[in-house]
């Protein structure tokens, strides 16, 4: 278990990120493997909700936002 990794401390729970394109993504699950997350607009959750690996090139692009 040396190199697992723990997806919650990767990625915080209702946490706000940013991605290279300029969208922001909220986190609303966040298990061992995977995040679900969706894209926010005008303050508000919008289309379907994104399922990702937290080894995604996608998810390793987000940086926390403020």
């Amino acid at each position: 278990m040396a190199n697992s990794v723990m997806v919650q401390h990767l990625f915080k729970l209702g946490g706000f990120y940013k991605a290279p394109d300029g969208k922001l993504y909220k986190v609303v699950v966040s298990d061992v493997f995977n995040i679900r997350l969706f894209e926010i607009a005008d303050g508000n959750m919008t289309g379907p909700m994104i399922k990702i690996r937290y080894d995604d090139d996608f998810a390793k692009s987000l940086v926390e936002a403020e």
